[in-house]
Order: structure tokens, then C-alpha cells, then sequence
């Protein structure tokens, strides 16, 4: 049976302090205590189920409770810059910008939501110094935070979908099922890093517009206890300056919709709810259309809404 699965990377400035400033970010950011809740109510209206990939940290309850909570043993990344265990000045001084307790409850009281991790750190398998043993410890204090929530972790995110097997390997042992992994192409198969720099990223751009690699419907993949339920696209943020191409856009995801329900697989969307922070109607009207489009799908081949948390190693048996 064809699926729709949605993940949702929610990072807060956790997940762009590294590149971005407060100035510079902070709409996107208190926008999504506008966005989160319209999307839930659209989700709600179509019926739709959502995995929220959540960094940990968001979930403290405030200054004092992300201090008090560390890992046994501390990210190691050669470029310490990159570990958001520095930003204690600037979590300090703007924590709406770092914690959303209230949203994450708000998702967790809304029918048909999955709350997953996103690591509890943002945790960078990627970065020079990073090691199995220190992303599990994070892992620990992903699932600390979460019980603090009364959820239980069954998915996962990679930060900046910086997916390594050595990584991979760990997750059966911290209560992982499944996670998301990159489209089978030469162009995304690196995650957040694109092949051939500023190049890359326009053929990545135009590749949102019109299909250029394929429409990356796909099927989970199982091995050594664990699920990969690989990205078919990410729902990039409407923008005033390419708005005239939305019509390609809206295109380009609906026939890659169209094309899993009608093959009996996976159309598997992502994106961050601080995309939709600034902008949030017009990229609401996009998201609405999507899921109108998921409505019909439904109804002329029993196309399902379904979070990753559905798709257990066991479903393989």
C-alpha cells in the first residue's frame, strides 16, 4: 500500500546557531509559535500523521534544566564552535529562541503526531572528532529529556542528514527503529554537504522546480535491526523572489505523490517548522494544497497518511 510520510526537523536556533545570528534568525524562529499551531490544525483537518524530529534541548524546561543535563561523554568535534554545549551565554540570554516545552506538548495533545529525536545536542555525525560512543551518550540524554515528556523514542533524524554507518550501528542499542535516510542519488546521498559547492546547490535549487533526478519514491530498508525510510524531497520555504515558478514547485511534489500512490510506495516530504516562520500564510496555502492533493490520492488508490514510527524492522517479517 502507497504511503505519505511527513518528518519535520524541529530545531529552534539549536539546529542554525553555527550560521546564523540571533538578529538575523529570530523571525523564523518566534514564527513558528505561530506556523506549529496552523500546521497542526491543517494536519488535523486532512487527517494527516507527522513525525516531529526534536532536538532534545528544546525540550528543557528552561536555562537551569538544560545545565543540569549533560552527557557522559561530551561531543569531541575538533571545531568545538560547532557544539551547541558553547552557546551558554546566548542560551542564557535568549531562551525563547532555544525552548519550546509548550509547542512540543501542544504537538504530543494533537491526534496522529509521532514525537521522534533529532538528537538531544543536534548532535553533528559529521564533524571531525565525532565518535559512535559519544553520539550514543547523547542518545542517553535524548531519551532522559524525552521521559521527562513520558514519550518514548521509536525514530530518528540525523542532523544535517549526516547519515554514517558507524553511526547507524548504534541505534538499535538506544531504542531506535527506524530513521530517515538521504535519496539514492549522487546529489543528496551526502545529506546537508552537496557535491560540487554553489554548483550543487543550483542544480539542487532547479531540482525543487522541475525533475531533474527522478521523483525518489521509495521503500523502507532493512538491516541489522534497524529501518531506513529514506527523503523523497524537502518542501523548501516559499519565496517572494521565485514565486512566479510555485506552480512547478506545487507540480513537481504532487506527480512525485502521484507517482508512490500509484506504484504502491513511499512519498517521503521533509522540512524544518522554522521555514514556515516567516512567510507562514503563503507557505500554509502551499501546504494546504498538498494535502488536498493527498486527499484525492487517498481516495483513488487508498493512499495512507502514516508517521515513520510505522515502519518497525518487524514489518519486514
Amino acid at each position: 500500500m502507497s504511503s505519505l510520510v511527513i518528518s519535520l526537523d524541529f530545531e529552534l536556533l539549536w539546529g542554525v546557531a553555527d550560521s546564523r545570528t540571533v538578529a538575523g534568525y529570530r523571525r523564523n524562529i518566534e514564527g513558528i509559535y505561530v506556523a506549529i499551531p496552523k500546521m497542526l490544525t491543517l494536519f488535523q483537518r486532512y487527517g494527516v500523521c507527522v513525525t516531529w524530529a526534536t532536538v532534545g534541548m528544546l525540550m528543557c524546561r528552561n536555562y537551569d534544566q538544560w545545565r543540569e543535563i549533560r552527557p557522559s561523554i561530551m561531543p569531541g568535534y575538533v571545531r568545538q564552535q560547532f557544539s551547541t554545549y558553547a552557546l551558554d551565554a546566548l542560551v542564557r540570554e535568549h531562551q525563547e529562541l532555544f525552548f519550546a516545552r509548550s509547542m512540543v506538548e501542544q504537538i504530543l495533545s494533537t491526534p496522529g503526531q509521532e514525537l521522534a529525536t533529532h538528537t538531544y545536542s543536534h548532535f553533528f555525525c559529521g564533524e571531525e572528532g565525532a565518535t559512535p560512543e559519544q553520539f550514543a551518550a547523547d542518545l542517553v540524554c535524548a531519551r532522559h529529556i524525552a521521559s521527562d515528556m513520558s514519550v518514548d523514542f521509536c525514530s530518528l533524524v540525523f542532523p544535517r542528514n549526516q547519515v554514517f554507518p558507524e553511526f547507524v550501528a548504534m541505534l538499535d542499542n538506544s531504542g531506535i527503529q527506524v530513521y530517515r535516510g538521504n535519496q539514492d542519488h549522487w546529489l543528496y546521498s551526502n545529506g546537508h554537504s552537496t557535491p560540487g559547492g554553489l554548483a550543487g546547490r543550483a542544480v539542487r535549487l532547479v531540482d525543487s522546480y522541475l525533475p531533474l533526478t527522478g521523483e525518489h519514491c521509495t521503500q523502507p530498508i532493512y538491516s541489522n535491526g534497524c529501518g531506513n525510510l529514506p527523503a523523497s524531497h524537502f518542501l523548501r520555504p516559499w519565496s517572494s523572489r521565485l514565486a512566479m515558478l510555485e506552480p512547478f514547485r506545487l507540480m513537481r511534489l504532487k506527480r512525485a505523490m502521484t507517482e508512490a500512490a500509484c506504484s504502491g510506495s513511499v512519498c517521503h516530504l521533509w522540512w524544518h517548522p522554522h521555514n514556515f516562520g516567516v512567510n507562514v500564510e503563503q507557505n500554509l496555502v502551499v501546504l494546504e494544497s498538498l494535502l488536498q492533493h493527498y486527499l484525492v490520492l487517498k481516495d483513488q488508490y487508498e493512499m495512507q497518511s502514516v508517521c515513520m514510527c510505522d515502519f518497525p524492522p518487524r514489518a519486514s517479517v
